[in-house]
């Protein structure tokens, strides 16, 4: 099992990926778009991963969107 430390570092470092990364590049006349939500789930395991280790509650949040009126 990763200590608290080991599972910081490891957040900090893919927070600074995520950071640098681009979610569409152009090139020319071509273009790529790509999609990070599989970095931003990693992200959310290792929150998740570090408030066990920490015993701590995980606080969660609900955003709602949408294109009508409510």
């Amino acid at each position: 099992m990763a200590t608290l430390d080991e599972l910081t570092l490891r957040r900090d470092r893919l927070l600074e990926r995520l950071e640098s990364l681009q979610r569409r590049v152009t090139h020319g006349d071509r273009t790529v778009e790509y999609d990070l939500t599989q970095a931003r789930s990693v992200l959310d395991l290792l929150e998740r991963e570090m408030a066990r280790v920490d015993n701590r509650r995980i606080v969660r949040h609900l955003r709602v969107q949408s294109d009508k009126d409510l």
